[in-house]
C-alpha cells in the first residue's frame, strides 16, 4: 500500500521535473550561446555533424581541452597555430582535423567544462 502511494506521488512529480529540466536546459543554452559569442561562434555554424568516427575523436579532443582551461582559452581566443599543433600532438590527431572542427571542439569543451549538466546529459545520451 505504501509503495503504491509513493509511486503515485512520484508520478505526480514527474511532469514538474520535466518542466524544471526544460527550463534549466533553456537557461544553459542561453548561457552557452552568450559564452560562445565571445569566441565569435554562432549556433547556426554548429549545424554540421561529423561522422560517427570523427565524433568520437572530436569528443575525446574536446574532453582533453575541457580539462585544461588555459589550453581552451588559448585555442578558442588566440587560435594560434602553435597551440593547435601542441594539442594535435597531445591528443594524437592531425592538425587538419583540429582546424576543420575548431568550432565544434571549442563548443564541446565549453559544455564539458562549464555549468551545463543538462546539456552534458543530453550529449551523453545522443552519442
Amino acid at each position: 500500500m505504501l509503495l503504491m502511494k509513493v509511486t503515485k506521488e512520484w508520478k505526480n512529480l514527474l511532469p514538474w521535473k520535466r518542466a524544471n529540466d526544460s527550463v534549466l536546459r533553456q537557461h544553459e543554452i542561453l548561457h552557452l550561446k552568450q559564452r560562445l559569442e565571445t569566441y565569435d561562434i554562432q549556433f547556426p555554424n554548429l549545424a554540421y555533424r561529423p561522422s560517427d568516427v570523427e565524433t568520437q575523436t572530436l569528443m575525446e579532443i574536446s574532453k582533453t581541452v575541457a580539462q585544461n582551461n588555459e589550453l581552451l582559452n588559448q585555442l578558442s581566443s588566440e587560435k594560434e597555430l602553435a597551440v593547435e599543433q601542441s594539442l594535435a600532438h597531445r591528443v594524437g590527431t592531425t592538425l587538419q582535423i583540429l582546424q576543420d572542427h575548431l568550432t565544434f571542439i571549442v563548443t564541446m569543451a565549453h559544455i564539458f567544462s562549464g555549468p551545463y549538466p543538462c546539456l552534458r546529459a543530453y550529449i551523453s545520451h545522443t552519442i
